[in-house]
C-alpha cells in the first residue's frame, strides 16, 4: 500500500498552512474519481479551511478599523490647522521668531499622512510632549492650547482604540483560528487516511500519480516552509518521512 508522507501541520504558519489546504483540496478536487470516492471527506476539509480563512479575516479586519481612519484623519487635520496658524503668525513682528520655531519644530517631526499609523502616533506623542513641554511658550504666544490639547486627545483616543482592536484580534480570531486549525486538521487526516485505504483496496495503480503528486506537494512544503531534510524514497519502504502527521501535540504558528 503506497503512504502519503506525514506533514508536521502545527508548524505551518497562518499563510502557508492555509495556502497547504488549499493546495490539498485544489489537487483532490481535480481528480474526478477522488473527488467522488471521498466527497464526504473533501466536504470536511473545504468546511475545515473556509473556517480557517473567516478566523485570518477576523484578524486582517476589525470594527475598530474605521474609527482608527478617523481618528487619524482627525489628529492629521489638527496638524494641518497648526502649522496653517503658525504660518499666518510670520507675518507679525511680534509672534515671528515663536511662530518660526513651532514651523521649524513641526519639519523636524516631518509627519506624514501616508505614514504607518504606529509610527505616525510614536511621532505625534512625542510632538505632544515638546509642545507641551520645550515649546509651550511659543504654543501661548501664538493662542494654540487648545489645538494641541485637540491633537493630544486624537491621538490618546487613536491608541486606545488600537489596543483594543488588538486585544479583540487577539481573543476572538485566535482561538477560532486554533479551533478551525484542529478541525481541518482532523478532516486532513481523514481524507489521507481513506485515500491510503482506497489505494490498498484497487491493489493496482488507479490512485499511484494522485498520491505521487500530494507527496510532490509535501516534500515542498517540509523544504520551503518547515526546512526539513527530505529523506530519499526507499523502494518498499513506507516513505513516511517523519514529522508528525496531524501535529497536535505543537500549538499552531503564527
Amino acid at each position: 500500500m503506497r503512504k502519503i508522507i506525514k506533514l508536521a501541520v502545527s508548524r505551518l504558519t497562518r499563510g502557508a498552512y492555509f495556502n497547504f489546504m488549499m493546495s490539498i483540496y485544489t489537487l483532490a478536487m481535480s481528480n474526478k474519481l477522488v473527488a467522488q470516492k471521498a466527497a464526504k471527506f473533501l466536504a470536511a476539509l473545504k468546511l475545515g479551511i473556509d473556517h480557517v480563512d473567516g478566523a485570518l479575516a477576523i484578524q486582517r479586519k476589525s470594527a475598530f478599523t474605521e474609527q482608527i481612519s478617523i481618528l487619524n484623519n482627525r489628529r492629521h487635520s489638527l496638524l494641518t490647522v497648526l502649522k496653517g496658524t503658525a504660518r499666518g503668525f510670520l507675518k507679525l513682528d511680534s509672534t515671528q521668531e515663536d511662530a518660526k520655531t513651532l514651523l521649524q519644530l513641526l519639519k523636524d517631526y516631518s509627519i506624514r499622512r501616508n505614514m504607518q499609523i504606529d509610527a505616525a502616533t510614536g511621532l505625534f506623542s512625542n510632538l505632544i510632549d515638546d509642545l507641551e513641554g520645550k515649546f509651550a511658550p511659543a504654543v501661548k504666544t501664538l493662542n494654540l492650547q487648545q489645538v494641541v490639547v485637540d491633537i493630544k486627545a486624537a491621538n490618546t483616543e487613536l491608541q486606545q482604540v488600537v489596543k483594543e482592536r488588538l486585544d479583540e484580534t487577539t481573543n476572538n480570531g485566535t482561538s477560532r483560528l486554533i479551533d478551525a486549525r484542529k478541525e481541518t486538521d482532523k478532516a486532513y487526516r481523514e481524507f489521507t487516511e481513506v485515500v491510503e485505504t482506497l489505494d490498498m483496496m484497487d491493489g493496482g495503480d488507479t490512485y499511484a500519480d494522485f498520491i505521487d503528486h500530494i507527496n510532490v506537494l509535501i516534500k515542498h512544503y517540509k523544504q520551503e516552509a518547515l526546512g526539513d531534510k527530505v529523506k530519499e524514497k526507499i523502494p518498499g519502504g513506507n516513505n513516511n518521512d517523519g514529522g508528525n502527521d496531524d501535529g497536535e501535540e505543537e500549538p499552531p504558528q503564527g
